[in-house]
């Protein structure tokens, strides 16, 4: 009985351990893969964290003394990269082109914005302001008056407006806006420095004097006014006034490169070839292929005797404008004269000959020939047994005619006196200040500059009262009250 009981236990403990090692022996079923969501983006405010961090490196940039545009341009763009919808990175990559006189990069940088419905007036006013800076008056016209259409009363665009039709020698329209903005603002400071520019184009010059000297009563800090004050002075013949003036508009805004311009180029009509290089190269620091600093530049290093770097940089120029016969002749002159290179010489003589069309008795022609028989006599004595080409040597005494250190024609453009605004493609906003982080618009965009770049951006609203500029044109002195 007991031993069937043990025998049943030992059954049933083996029925038991059986069940358990037959458990244990199945394969386990593999569980699910788990599939792995990737990691959300971080968001700062709504932004992807490297577009974020790209944006504040741009922004530091921007913030360093004097601010470092290239290397902002790279970190907003880099922002706009890893996030296309990111307003105020392109707002701030336009503002840092239009700076370092990349317009066609700004105009493409505020289309941009205006594709993804940013119509802000600001940003139209910016782009008109650009596109006539890259010398589209025309195109600048069309963005002011569409900001005109949508706000009748918006005195910004009928400065802006004011410029441009004087930059296309539209004066009596440029003339009818500036009186709209004075009729409401009489001491609205863009308006009278447009009117002063009016004043200046038709070489009424006291006019002139009185209206930037008037900008200055309420504005004493505008380097542009003080710019054309001293455009005034120039052509009134006041030079030491007018340097004066120049060299007080840098120091108002170091980055006011009209202004530099035209000192420089004072200087270099009084052969003080060292300023006059100080001034060309801060331009060229921030505007490498600004021509008219290029040229000029040029001069300068030709005027303390580095021929070699100023027929670079000449030769540099000629890539940008072909034709510029002075600059060809120049650098003809120079690897004659200074660098015994007369076959470059030679070559430039030639380009020189066909952009200036000289005629057959012009002296530069015999210089030509004698280099040319010249350099076919050289490759004689290298050959072997070179037939004869014929053509009589030329005389003694034919040595070229056109010796002497300046051209035939006049110094190359950077010596020419200063002009209204004439850097090519170096204008700066004035009071153009980066956008702050917060997404502002660059200046609510800024007044398009007369003339190349002289008539200020609006800093704000100017008082409400004051002198009215009344009458009908813009030629009587009693037209405009004195300050």
């Amino acid at each position: 009985m007991m031993a069937r009981s043990i025998i049943g236990r030992l059954a049933a403990f083996g029925a038991a351990a059986s069940l358990v090692i037959a458990c244990g022996g199945t394969p386990k079923p593999k569980p699910k893969p788990q599939i792995k969501e990737p990691p959300k983006p971080v968001l700062v405010d709504g932004v992807p964290k490297p577009a974020h961090d790209a944006f504040k490196a741009g922004v530091a940039e921007l913030e360093k003394t004097p601010p470092a545009y290239k290397a902002a341009v790279t970190a907003f763009e880099e922002a706009t990269k890893a996030h296309p919808e990111y307003v105020v990175a392109w707002l701030n990559l336009a503002y840092s082109n239009e700076r370092l006189g990349r317009y066609e990069a700004a105009v493409a940088a505020y289309r941009q914005l205006i594709e993804q419905n940013v119509t802000d007036r600001g940003v139209t006013l910016a782009l008109g302001r650009v596109l006539l800076l890259n010398g589209e008056p025309d195109q600048a016209v069309v963005e002011f008056e569409s900001v005109l259409r949508k706000h009748p009363d918006d005195l910004q665009a009928r400065n802006n407006l004011a410029a441009a039709y004087l930059a296309k020698g539209d004066k009596d329209t440029s003339l009818r806006y500036v009186k709209e903005v004075l009729a409401v603002q009489p001491k609205n400071v863009p308006a009278i420095i447009n009117l002063g520019l009016l004043y200046l184009e038709q070489n009424k010059l006291p006019l002139a004097l009185l209206m930037f000297n008037k900008a200055l009563g309420y504005d004493d800090k505008n380097a542009r006014a003080r710019n054309n004050l001293g455009l005034t002075f120039f052509k009134m013949n006041l030079v030491p006034a007018a340097v004066l003036a120049f060299q007080k508009a840098i120091e108002l805004d170091p980055t006011i490169d009209e202004a530099r311009l035209n000192l420089a180029s004072i200087y270099l009509d009084y052969l003080d070839y060292d300023e006059a290089l100080t001034q060309f190269k801060a331009v060229r620091e921030r505007f490498p292929k600004n021509y008219r600093a290029m040229i000029g530049e040029a001069n300068a290093l030709y005027g303390t005797g580095d021929y070699e770097n100023a027929a670079k940089l000449y030769e540099e120029s000629l890539e940008l404008k072909a034709d510029n016969g002075e600059a060809l002749l120049r650098v003809g002159k120079i690897y004659e004269e200074q660098l015994g290179d007369t076959k470059k010489a030679l070559s430039f003589y030639i380009r020189y000959r066909d952009v200036a069309k000289l005629p057959p008795e012009h002296p530069l022609n015999a210089t030509i020939q004698f280099l040319q028989q010249a350099d076919t006599m050289e490759t004689k004595t290298v050959g072997d047994d070179v037939p004869s080409e014929g053509g009589d040597a030329p005389a003694e005494g034919d040595a070229p005619a056109e010796g002497g250190d300046a051209p035939a024609e006049g110094d190359a453009e950077g010596g020419d006196a200063p002009a209204e605004g004439d850097a090519e493609g170096g204008d700066a906003p004035a009071e153009g200040d980066a956008p702050a982080e917060g997404g502002d618009t660059p200046a609510e965009g800024g007044d398009a500059p007369a003339e190349g770049g002289d008539a200020p951006a609006e800093g704000g609203d100017a008082p409400a009262d004051g002198e009215k500029v009344e009458g009908d044109a813009a030629g009587d002195a009693e037209q405009a009250d004195e300050t």
